[in-house]
């Protein structure tokens, strides 16, 4: 399990074609991932929880964001 700390984002939402796109960065401002959204409702919570929710992880392998301290898997503790 690859998790990232999300350090800044990019975030559009086009009025015209009614679709956003978030782009999520690590803290040397690699491209983390970037998510095309056509649900103006589940890009609203996205982008909340950016703004709103520190520290923010990206788990790479699923995809899913997280909030809190730092993951980790089921063998450490």
């Amino acid at each position: 399990m690859a998790n990232i700390l999300v350090t800044s984002y990019y975030s559009r939402w086009d009025l015209v074609g009614h679709k956003g796109r978030i782009a999520l960065f690590d803290s040397g401002n690699q491209l983390i991932e970037n998510h095309l959204f056509t649900d103006p409702a589940e890009f609203h919570v996205i982008a909340g929880m950016l703004r709103h929710e520190k520290p923010l992880w990206f788990d790479t392998d699923v995809k899913h964001l997280r909030t809190g301290s730092e993951p980790v898997g089921e063998w450490e503790t």
